[in-house]
């Protein structure tokens, strides 16, 4: 599928048939599979698990391209949008008008819709006339003049701001002056924990017998997995069967630009520390499934991220969802998601911290299993079941709202916990 070719053929799609059960219908705007990246993967699983609710409608994905990158879409792409064509932003936004979308749901991020100044993004935002839910997967805390401008045009054209840590309520205060009633707090989704036992995942992927720590997810430098290898030394003389296990394929924008450097570095490093026993490569890009048994094995989960202004992760979000303790840097994410002993922050960058975090949860059993605990509990709450659900909520509360004619939108306070299932006015 290539641009709006199969736009054509909208007889083809339910949400146009006569017949067409009702619903709420979304129309997302964003990356989307095969395309491998975080983004993409949020938006297949908020969508898929949103059918599953009561009243769901047809969904229509509008998937983000580039001109190196084309993918062969399933349903519900509907087209593409290459991210420097103003007129494709254009063309969508008109075809959400005359199709029967309720409500436009905006994945962003930086680098997904052609730069900083992202004009086909405002070519979009100016031509659809459906209510708007960005979600904003990352918040600068000191943006440049562009992205300050965009991301408060984007937010100043939406009906609802959501954020996935509740640390960037402020931040969108005061960098980019967003109405706080506008946003709205929602956790990163993850799936739900494996049912086997720990020693059973172990045994069945090769793990027996060990003590394992993992990092998942795509490679590349700003991951921080050099400091974690490094670490593993200290670890392996206090816990001789330890191994690291770090799962995911290269990243494809470092294939781009370096090809495979980073990951030969890691593994040159590896062979220095004569620890070639105690890491794991997996250089695939996981499945789900895959994931979730990877991280029902692990005793200690590790994102050693260099960048402290991150400000979500889902490969956190999916560690504490499987009640898993972690050991991470203090970027802004884990700052918020770690909180309460639900995980050990360690320095940028420092391989001693690291090492000394995880060897103080593998000395004491007690100690892990506490703050498993603690994470379990908490991440019943990002189980993409209630996450979607969340979604929804707030999908209704915007078209209320605009039946209503009201022009601004009940304040949410998201700088404070709240459970999910409070309704809106009770908390």
């Amino acid at each position: 599928m290539s641009g709006f070719d199969a736009l054509d053929e909208v007889s083809n799609y339910p949400g146009y048939r006569e017949d067409a059960p009702g619903g709420l219908s979304i129309s997302y705007l964003s990356t989307y599979p095969p395309r491998q990246c975080g983004l993409a993967t949020y938006c297949e699983d908020l969508l898929t698990t949103t059918l599953t609710i009561p009243g769901a409608g047809e969904p229509m994905v509008f998937a983000m391209e580039n001109r190196s990158d084309h993918y062969d879409y399933p349903w519900p792409v509907l087209g593409t949008v290459d991210d420097r064509e103003e007129s494709e932003y254009e063309a969508a936004a008109q075809f959400v008008n005359e199709s029967p979308a309720e409500i436009v749901s905006i994945q962003h991020e930086f680098g997904i819709f052609g730069g900083a100044r992202c004009r086909g993004l405002y070519r979009f935002l100016q031509s659809v006339s459906r209510p708007i839910v960005t979600t904003l997967h990352t918040v600068l805390p000191t943006p440049s003049p562009p992205e300050r401008a965009m991301i408060r045009d984007l937010a100043g054209r939406s009906d609802r701001v959501v954020i996935l840590n509740g640390l960037a309520e402020d931040i969108l205060q005061r960098e980019y002056q967003v109405d706080r009633r506008k946003i709205a707090l929602i956790y990163h989704g993850a799936p739900a924990p494996s049912c086997e036992d720990r020693e059973t995942l172990k045994e069945r992927l090769g793990l027996a017998g060990r003590r394992v720590l993992s990092t998942f997810g795509l490679v590349g430098r700003g991951k921080g997995l050099e400091h974690a290898i490094a670490a593993m030394p200290a670890i392996l003389r206090a816990h001789p069967d330890a191994c690291y296990v770090i799962a995911g394929e290269s990243h494809p924008g470092a294939l781009k630009t370096e090809k495979e450097r980073y990951r030969e570095e890691l593994v040159r490093l590896v062979a220095e520390h004569g620890l070639e026993e105690s890491v794991v490569f997996i250089n695939r890009y996981l499945t789900k499934a895959e994931i979730v048994s990877y991280l029902g094995a692990t005793d200690v989960y590790l994102t050693p991220y260099l960048n402290p202004h991150q400000i979500s992760s889902g490969t956190l979000a999916y560690a504490v969802a499987a009640g898993r303790a972690v050991v991470s840097t203090s970027y802004l994410y884990a700052r918020f998601l770690l909180r309460d002993g639900r995980g050990m922050l360690v320095d940028f960058a420092h391989s001693d911290a690291i090492a000394a975090a995880a060897n103080r949860v593998l000395d004491d059993p007690a100690l892990q299993g506490e703050m498993e605990s603690r994470s379990r509990v908490y991440g019943k709450r990002m189980l993409w079941p209630m996450v979607a659900a969340r979604h929804v909520s707030l999908y209704r509360d915007v078209l209320r709202e605009q039946q209503a004619y009201a022009p601004e939108a009940a304040y949410v306070p998201v700088s404070a916990e709240y459970d999910y299932m409070t309704p809106r006015g009770a908390q």
